[in-house]
């Protein structure tokens, strides 16, 4: 069963406000593409204290969670690909392994999101970096994928505990 055959209304509905969440360790469970649209599911996001739906006072932690990009443009989706090397205790990834352009559906699928980053925002889209693990199926290789948006909707129904990196 995939992840959105049980879940297509959710209680938060949130655009444009990817600064007030940290997905730092958030893996992406599914991935679909549909008109000018990537959509991917998230096992959870972590939603910052100063998200303006998050009156807890604290960043919390959130369940299954749907990640819209709207009119989206893949800039860059890279994955630095170790398979090949042979032999070395210590690999820099940068200057080691082979840079392979990826299909956004396949490096996506499983990733790991260890640091994302606003590259740019203008009036009209905005620019975000996402860096991480990628699947096994590649190794858990490094890899990294820039979207181009115009919008960006952030959707999850609860709120289950603290996010990790506050005092539990």
């Amino acid at each position: 069963m995939k992840v959105n055959d049980f879940m297509s209304e959710f209680s938060f509905k949130s655009e444009n406000t990817l600064n007030f969440v940290s997905l730092h360790d958030c893996v992406i469970e599914e991935v679909s593409i549909e008109d000018k649209n990537l959509i991917v599911w998230l096992e959870h996001i972590d939603v910052l204290s100063v998200h303006p739906f998050n009156h807890t006072g604290f960043s919390m932690y959130t369940g299954k969670s749907k990640v819209r990009f709207i009119d989206y443009e893949i800039i860059e989706s890279i994955l630095y690909d170790t398979s090949q090397i042979k032999g070395m205790k210590h690999i820099i990834v940068e200057e080691a392994a082979q840079k392979r352009v990826m299909l956004e559906s396949e490096l996506l699928l499983d990733f790991e999101i260890l640091k994302n980053e606003e590259l740019q925002a203008a009036e009209d889209y905005f620019v975000h970096r996402f860096d991480g693990s990628a699947s096994l199926k590649y190794n858990a290789d490094f890899g990294y994928c820039i979207i181009k948006y115009k919008k960006i909707i952030i959707e999850w129904n609860e709120f289950i505990d603290k996010a990790w990196f506050e005092d539990r």
